[in-house]
């Protein structure tokens, strides 16, 4: 499965694969808040998801950007999923089902 999210979202057009990565910012400020609520004193989770938001949003600069490199997908899809994968499979899954509306062109 991780193997196809690599591959669909290299296809994706520049929109969609920022669409996808502002959708997975989304989510994890809501994963962030809960995990706070259960343990307010967890600063090492709270700044790591930090760190993921920061990326993330490093990401759709780069995907907007016509100059970026060609083949910098992998390296985004590698951190993405350090990130979302020891969340479950229910994240996962999420990401696969965003990545898959954004490759149907009803949907842009």
């Amino acid at each position: 499965m991780t193997a196809d999210l690599y591959t669909s979202f290299a296809a994706l057009p520049a929109d969609s694969r920022a669409r996808v990565l502002a959708r997975l910012i989304h989510m994890e400020t809501i994963h962030v808040r809960s995990a706070h609520l259960d343990d307010p004193n967890d600063t090492k989770s709270l700044y790591a998801s930090s760190e993921f938001m920061h990326r993330l949003s490093g990401f759709i600069l780069a995907v907007l950007n016509t100059d970026s490199p060609p083949g910098r997908e992998a390296g985004m899809m590698d951190t993405i999923l350090r990130s979302v994968e020891p969340r479950g499979q229910f994240y996962v899954d999420r990401l696969g089902e965003w990545i898959t509306a954004e490759a149907d062109p009803k949907v842009r």
